[in-house]
């Protein structure tokens, strides 16, 4: 009876401390959501405050796009080693790269790499970074074994990997996760900044246009007060002020049809970027199958190849870029010669 009780007493307090610790990380989280929500708009721009209600408008939108950033960046697979000893035993390494001098290349001339061992003050420790690549694929002549026969001429699609950059180094790989995420989530406040910008230059273009045919027609119109009606300089100078005007009237017609940005409208362009995060970074996955030289290797081939599932990310307008976590040993990252071709 008394191990009954007991029983009972320890699981209604388990289950005390399990909802008095699902409220705090729902209280943790608002507070991050607020938090992030006043970033966003001092970074576009601070006169949204001037909206009444502007958080509550904000509020669901940015936690939207906080917990989209989170699931994307649990869709990057855990980190690879990048190095010369693995160059020939991972497939993803050997793919990344055209041998063991083009990776100890890509290490030794990045900045933010750099950078991260002088704060560190870690020369020989290991670090996590994002590593971000461009893929291309071109179709070239080869050779190929078939039926036991050398083929030549053989058309083949040739995968490379180029334009490496390596971003947000850390010590350890859920820090590199979070910058990640921190990175992404900084995209859409850039993108919303950019709308808006774009906005504010519209608008400037048309008032600046606006005054310019004004101070034009004004002086058209003074100098057909000296000219006589009928000779030629008066059918130019009326022919000048009649162009003018109606040119200035589609200006004030398109003034009238194009919003001023105002509060309201500065809110609801953040609002219209943080509600679809998704239309701003996509990702895409997609397995590759390539041998050692990097030829596309097909489904029913008998060839050995490496097979490989790529991260593809696109931000905004930009080319897809493959990514990874990759760690990186700090005995080859960045010899002391390097320090000098990096500065």
């Amino acid at each position: 009876m008394n191990t009954l009780l007991g029983n009972r007493l320890s699981g209604l307090r388990d289950s005390i401390h399990r909802n008095w610790q699902e409220k705090a990380l729902r209280r943790d989280r608002a507070a991050e959501v607020l938090h992030t929500l006043e970033t966003v708009v001092d970074d576009t721009d601070s006169n949204i405050r001037l909206v009444p209600g502007y958080k509550k408008k904000l509020r669901n939108n940015i936690q939207l796009s906080l917990e989209f950033a989170d699931e994307l960046v649990k869709q990057i697979p855990e980190a690879i080693e990048v190095s010369s000893s693995t160059f020939v035993s991972d497939p993803y390494v050997n793919a990344f790269f055209t041998n063991v001098a083009n990776l100890q290349s890509v290490f030794r001339h990045s900045s933010e790499i750099h950078d991260y061992m002088e704060d560190s003050h870690a020369d020989g420790a290991r670090c996590c970074a994002l590593l971000c690549m461009r893929r291309t694929e071109k179709t070239v002549a080869g050779m190929e074994l078939s039926d036991n026969m050398l083929k030549r001429d053989v058309l083949q699609v040739a995968v490379s990997f180029s334009d490496h950059r390596i971003y947000s180094p850390t010590p350890h790989e859920p820090e590199t996760r979070e910058g990640l995420k921190c990175c992404l989530f900084q995209g859409l406040v850039t993108n919303a900044l950019e709308q808006i910008v774009k906005l504010k230059l519209a608008s400037h273009r048309l008032q600046s246009n606006h005054q310019m045919l004004h101070a034009r027609l004004r002086r058209y119109k003074q100098r057909a007060r000296d000219v006589e009606k009928g000779t030629e300089a008066g059918v130019q100078l009326a022919r000048g002020i009649e162009e003018t005007s109606l040119e200035l009237r589609k200006t004030e017609e398109q003034i009238m049809n194009s919003p001023l940005l105002t509060p309201q409208i500065a809110l609801e362009q953040v609002m219209a970027i943080f509600s679809k995060p998704d239309d701003f970074v996509r990702v895409r996955k997609f397995p590759l199958k390539l041998n050692k030289m990097g030829i596309k290797i097909s489904d029913n081939s008998p060839q050995p190849c490496n097979k490989i599932d790529l991260t593809e990310v696109t931000i905004g307008n930009e080319l897809p870029r493959v990514v990874t976590l990759a760690t990186f040993p700090g005995r080859e990252r960045v010899p002391e010669t390097v320090f000098s071709m990096a500065g």
